[in-house]
């Protein structure tokens, strides 16, 4: 519920608290899925898979200012890092979750770790800022991600 505050004159929207817990352990158990379709696509070396995760309308934010906006976007940008790392073994860690109305704000850890053709293990990691936000269905999509590699 949204109650307005008069303070000194002034109007100031307020929004009463809603991550209860049983709220955060709902929303919670939706992005643990979430998650865990992302690292078994990763897995299985399948964009689609990845993308699947992200809402129809989500951005993934990537190094150098680059934006990435729309799930075909998102798909198509995996694919050609697909195709250079081949399967990637992906962990991803939540720290904290916060709720606000219909979005959850995820941070946490990640890592990505992939063998190229010819070439030697690779690893990949760093911390992450999600934001979910709950669809039509009662299902959560990532709405927003960026990870903020290590080096």
């Amino acid at each position: 519920m949204t109650v307005l505050l008069c303070t000194l004159g002034v109007l100031i929207p307020y929004a009463a608290p809603v991550d209860q817990p049983a709220k955060i352990s709902e929303v919670r158990k939706a992005i643990d899925e979430g998650n865990a379709q992302y690292i078994r696509s990763f897995k299985d070396a399948s964009a689609a898979g990845v993308a699947g995760v992200y809402d129809k309308n989500g951005s993934r934010l990537e190094r150098k200012g680059v934006a990435l906006r729309g799930r075909e976007a998102i798909q198509a940008d995996l694919e050609k890092f697909i195709r250079q790392t081949g399967p990637i073994t992906a962990t991803v860690d939540t720290t904290d979750l916060w709720v606000v109305d219909d979005i959850a704000y995820e941070t946490g850890k990640w890592s990505y770790t992939f063998t190229p053709k010819g070439q030697k293990q690779q690893k990949l990691s760093g911390r992450y800022v999600t934001l979910w936000k709950k669809q039509p269905d009662g299902g959560w999509k990532i709405w927003a991600d960026m990870g903020v590699p290590e080096n």
